[in-house]
C-alpha cells in the first residue's frame, strides 16, 4: 500500500494542472486587484492632498495680487496729488 505505483489518465492529469493554474491564477488576481485597491486609495489621497495645496496657494496668489494692486494705488495717490 505505501509506495505504490499509480497510473492517472492524462484526463486527470490535465484536470489537476488546470485546477492549479487555475487557482494560482485566482490568488494572484486577488492579490493583485488589493495592490489595485490600495494603490488607489494611496493615489486618491494624494489627489485630495494637491487639491488643498493648490486652493491654499490660489488664496496665498489672490492676497498677493491684491496686496500688489493695493500698493500700486497708494503708490499713485501722492503722484496724482503732486499735480
Amino acid at each position: 500500500m505505501g509506495n505504490e505505483n499509480r497510473y492517472y489518465d492524462d484526463e486527470f492529469n490535465a484536470s489537476t494542472v488546470k485546477m492549479i493554474v487555475e487557482k494560482s491564477i485566482n490568488k494572484f488576481s486577488i492579490q493583485r486587484s488589493g495592490s489595485i485597491l490600495a494603490l488607489s486609495k494611496t493615489v486618491d489621497k494624494r489627489l485630495l492632498e494637491f487639491e488643498t495645496e493648490n486652493r491654499k496657494l490660489k488664496k496665498e496668489l489672490q492676497n498677493a495680487n491684491d496686496t500688489v494692486e493695493i500698493l500700486k494705488k497708494s503708490v499713485a495717490i501722492p503722484i496724482n496729488s503732486q499735480r
